[in-house]
């Protein structure tokens, strides 16, 4: 029994009281209120989450997706330090062509590298160290093709709400993947990884 912590013969499945007196009566009937109240706020909790999704704007879809993404580009990143300055004390994503000035490639992996907080925010992503960063690292032909050739070839982005919260999932098993893996990667799978996942993401192919 729950309430007199005694053993006791049940007579119904999955009785947890013993029912023998006034007081364990009404533990039982606490224990029920309980479980109602319970259910209730885990139904709440449902609901609350089913609006919220239905009220989320396109702007609130986007920057959902690319925090994943962002974390991807960590993970693929991972132990190799900021690409401007080697910095690994608060690493982030940092995009090289800004989401303001370039918003069609805001998910463009390529686009994205590990950046310390400082030079991210602070010198507003240190361009031409992250110019000497990408070169050191990845060579030349790859520097051209980030800081010239992924604008042009990718001027508009064009996604409905249904594709954003398609795109997030796969972001996230992505995620969940490279976390498991837990792996430091060389400066070219670094690179394929990009491709690979910009590719099984599906808006840069």
């Amino acid at each position: 029994c729950q309430h007199h912590k005694t053993k006791f013969e049940a007579k119904y499945f999955n009785q947890k009281f013993c029912l023998s007196d006034d007081e364990c009566i009404k533990a039982f009937n606490q224990s029920v209120k309980v479980a109602k109240e319970k259910q209730k706020a885990k139904q709440w909790k449902t609901e609350k989450k089913e609006i919220k999704e239905k009220l989320k704007t396109l702007s609130d879809w986007q920057k959902e997706l690319e925090i994943e993404i962002n974390k991807i580009a960590v993970l693929i990143d991972f132990g190799s330090g900021c690409i401007s300055c080697d910095g690994v004390k608060t690493p982030q994503g940092g995009h090289y062509h800004s989401v303001k000035a370039n918003g069609s490639i805001r998910f463009n992996l390529d686009n994205i590298h590990l950046q310390d907080y400082y030079c991210n925010v602070e010198k507003s992503a240190n361009l031409h160290h992250y110019d000497l960063g990408l070169i050191k690292r990845y060579g030349k032909q790859y520097w051209e093709y980030v800081k010239f050739d992924i604008v042009n070839k990718f001027p508009l982005l064009k996604m409905a709400r249904f594709e954003y919260e398609q795109k997030i999932q796969i972001a996230r098993s992505i995620v969940k993947h490279l976390k498991i893996e837990n792996k430091t990667y060389n400066s070219v799978e670094r690179i394929e990884l990009r491709k690979k996942f910009n590719n099984m993401i599906g808006i840069y192919e």
